[in-house]
């Protein structure tokens, strides 16, 4: 008994000792486990860039730069100058309504009115005026863009309207294949805005590029070829660029 008591008051002192030899043990094994672990593991880069768990560093590139070796670039034709072109101009077209075609429909409807109105469509159903621009950038035969921006005026000034042709799309199947002796047709669909309301979206038309000089836009969609009066859109080409930059369309100065 007397050996016990002396020995009790030891007790508080050796308790830290315990907690502090017990944490050296776990460690020590601990660390010999990643040794353990580690001696049959390389490090790699994606260690150190803090990847998750199943990554790796090609998943990384993949992630920044999708245009890999085998992808879409492959799969497209290679640039040429038949299949890549970049022009732009001016529209100026005078539009004459068919005024022989509406009085031919209203006359259906009342012919005893007829002279009336014919008189009335053709004093009031004027001529209209188109004068603006266009651009088109076509890329291994695929229009990339297309935007028109004209005003649309009556010869008697009363009437004007801003309208743009813009979100060109081309047609499936039809890819782009500039001729530069004869004519260029391009097939698709694009967006109409008038007094900048959208007022028609994907209507087809058709672009047609004649030799390198001049524009003709044919509208394929009964409501918006009837703010025109079903007239084509016509014009010329002021610069035409090959897929060099190198400007084909050379005005000789006249002496």
């Amino acid at each position: 008994m007397g050996n016990r008591s002396s020995f009790l008051p030891l007790l508080p002192g050796l308790f830290p000792l315990t907690l502090i030899f017990t944490f050296l043990l776990l460690f020590i094994s601990s660390d010999l486990g990643l040794v353990a672990s580690s001696a049959n593991q390389e490090p790699t880069l994606g260690n150190h860039l803090g990847l998750a768990q199943g990554m790796n560093y090609n998943d990384l590139l993949l992630s920044i730069n999708t245009q890999t070796d085998g992808g879409i670039d492959e799969e497209l034709p290679p640039i040429n100058n038949s299949n890549t072109f970049y022009t732009k101009g001016l529209l100026s077209t005078v539009l004459f309504p068919d005024n022989s075609e509406i009085i031919q429909n209203l006359s259906r409807h009342n012919p005893a009115s007829l002279n009336q109105t014919s008189e009335s469509v053709v004093l009031h159903n004027f001529q209209k005026l188109v004068s603006g621009t266009w651009s088109l950038n076509v890329s291994r035969g695929l229009v990339t863009d297309f935007h028109a921006n004209f005003k649309l005026l009556t010869v008697n000034g009363i009437e004007k309207h801003f309208i743009e042709i813009l979100n060109f799309q081309n047609s499936n199947g039809s890819p782009v294949t500039f001729n530069q002796f004869s004519n260029t047709p391009i097939n698709g669909y694009a967006d109409i805005k008038i007094d900048d309301e959208l007022f028609q979206s994907k209507f087809p038309l058709t672009i047609q590029i004649f030799k390198i000089n001049t524009i003709v836009i044919t509208i394929k969609d009964e409501a918006v070829s009837d703010i025109f009066y079903n007239n084509n859109l016509l014009g010329i080409t002021d610069s035409f660029k090959n897929f060099k930059g190198d400007e084909l369309l050379i005005f000789e100065d006249e002496k």
